[in-house]
């Protein structure tokens, strides 16, 4: 048997046995309802801006979809070119105007609110939610282009000074618009796709991420690591870098959207082996 079709059965067994998790991340209990954010239908065009602080998202990773609970009132008509941004900033009160600036588009096109409950917007471009010292800021823009007399009713919490809003019958969203500061937050679900640590002799801990990555990978550990290798799964070494640190990044920018296997090597000769999923 080739060395290769050996390697590549070592690295079926490790996808077997390394899991990925998804975790689902809702914030917000509050039951009382209303119509002007995060999208309103009661005007052609809206906007709505909200703070979520990094305590009460309580993890990092990748969000791959959100959505918001629509408690009454659903909407047969969907909701058209909205916009969905994300950030993360240790700006922890709302100010208004704002802008994009410093945003992420992570979502555009058109949102369902035909069904009371949560939504699941799959975001168009996952955001990496990677430093738990920042707080997430969601900025949501549509224009419509129509409107409702009965509009979708969106559960909030009472928190005074994260959320803000806009409307307008013709006039769309833009940064030079003065949007109103409410205490009435949408209560908002995210859903995170990330991937366990991994310890293979009890010694050494390891923490990487984004997974799945779009460029920049990060891990970290309590070992000092001398070299990374990576493998796609026909057992090919397609990257070997060398480190002296306990922190590292890697631009993983030019590898194809698929699995790959990277080797982590430690300053005392130990290595852990890790999934990577590069979208």
């Amino acid at each position: 048997m080739k060395n290769s079709t050996i390697f590549y059965i070592l690295l079926i067994s490790i996808l077997g046995i390394i899991p990925t998790n998804a975790q689902q991340v809702t914030i917000g209990t509050g039951t009382n309802s209303w119509y002007y954010s995060p999208i309103t239908r009661l005007f052609e065009n809206g906007a709505s801006e909200t703070i979520y602080d990094a305590a009460e998202i309580g993890t990092t990773g990748t969000i791959n979809s959100i959505g918001w609970n629509i408690v009454s009132s659903a909407y047969a008509v969907t909701t058209g070119n909205v916009s969905i941004y994300m950030k993360m900033a240790t700006q922890s009160t709302i100010s208004t105007p704002t802008s994009t600036t410093g945003y992420t588009l992570v979502y555009s096109g058109n949102v369902n609110n035909d069904v009371v409950g949560w939504q699941n917007i799959t975001l168009t471009t996952p955001f990496q939610y990677n430093d738990s010292t920042k707080n997430l800021i969601v900025l949501v823009v549509h224009a419509s282009g129509n409107y409702t007399l009965g509009p979708p009713n969106y559960s909030y919490s009472n928190v005074p000074d994260k959320s803000s809003y806009y409307y307008s019958i013709s006039n769309a969203w833009n940064d030079t618009r003065t949007m109103t500061s409410t205490p009435n937050r949408a209560n908002i679900r995210l859903n995170f796709s990330t991937l366990s640590t991994v310890e293979i002799d009890g010694k050494n801990a390891l923490k990487y991420y984004p997974n799945p990555v779009k460029d920049i990978f990060n891990i970290s550990g309590n070992q000092t690591i001398t070299s990374l290798e990576i493998y796609n799964l026909s057992g090919q070494n397609i990257l070997n870098q060398k480190f002296d640190n306990k922190d590292i990044s890697v631009n993983l920018s030019r590898f194809t959207s698929g699995n790959y296997i990277a080797k982590v090597i430690y300053k005392d000769g130990s290595s852990k082996t890790i999934k990577v999923i590069k979208q």
